[in-house]
């Protein structure tokens, strides 16, 4: 726990809470109240990815939960298979006595593939980028959906050897998104609740980071990826104790 993701195997379906980008208890108490400032750095990626946690198996379903060391919250997942759907659970509790300020993101990395597309709802018109690259510019650049400058529906060529990074710019208004994969004949598709997770990102690595070819449509409920970023913002979730935060990510995967 706390070490440097990039160090350590990218795969699989991981959560990043209680943030994304790591952050020190000094930089957060220069713009928030001093009773809500944890006493730990939030470490890279959060905790969840590198942490053991408790299991129950139930005939249809596995029950996954945590208990933090460092913050207070308790945290509980549970997987089920019906059909071609796998059904994502949560409920994260406020273990403590003062909101909790946390950032939670959905890390699930997926098979990159030359042809793949990406498909989002109706309303997804523009997007942040949130990562210096090459084909995207400095973060900060915004880009309508059809921009000639790049295809937000493609992944970038196997020999760019790039990463980027970008978010819708604005909240969802309908939790639903997803991969095509045409060679394969297979769609993998996303619904979820947008009240609970109104943001949505996007990872690709086409070599760029660790030579790595892989990428992950990124629901979240703060917008982006840091703690003081989405204060800044205004969508800083904080944690209560009499609210758990409730909510769930559905992934049906079909042919076409």
């Amino acid at each position: 726990m706390g070490d440097d993701f990039s160090r350590y195997d990218a795969s699989g379906l991981d959560d990043a809470f209680p943030s994304i980008d790591p952050c020190e208890p000094e930089t957060l108490a220069a713009i928030l109240p001093p009773e809500q400032v944890p006493h730990s750095a939030y470490p890279d990626h959060g905790e969840i990815w590198s942490s053991s946690m408790k299991n129950r198996t139930l005939p249809n379903r596995v029950i996954l939960s945590f208990t933090s060391p460092h913050f207070p919250y308790f945290y509980q997942k549970t997987i089920s298979l019906s059909g071609e759907k796998l059904l994502l659970e949560y409920e994260i509790r406020n273990t403590g006595e003062t909101p909790f300020p946390c950032l939670w993101a959905f890390h699930g990395l997926v098979r990159y593939e030359e042809d793949m597309e990406f498909f989002y709802s109706s309303d997804v018109q523009s997007f942040e980028n949130v990562l210096d690259s090459p084909e995207l510019g400095p973060a900060g650049e915004h880009f309508f959906l059809g921009d000639s400058r790049y295809d937000f529906t493609r992944v970038p060529p196997k020999s760019s050897r790039i990463m980027v990074k970008y978010y819708v710019d604005q909240k969802v208004k309908n939790g639903f998104c997803g991969y095509r994969y045409p060679s394969q004949g297979l769609r993998c598709t996303f619904r979820y609740d947008p009240e609970k997770l109104p943001y949505l990102g996007l990872w690709i690595t086409a070599g760029g980071f660790r030579r790595d070819y892989n990428c992950a449509l990124e629901p979240a409920n703060g917008y982006y990826d840091s703690i003081p970023k989405a204060a800044e913002s205004g969508s800083l979730c904080f944690l209560k104790k009499e609210e758990p935060f409730h909510f769930s990510l559905e992934l049906a995967l079909t042919e076409e």
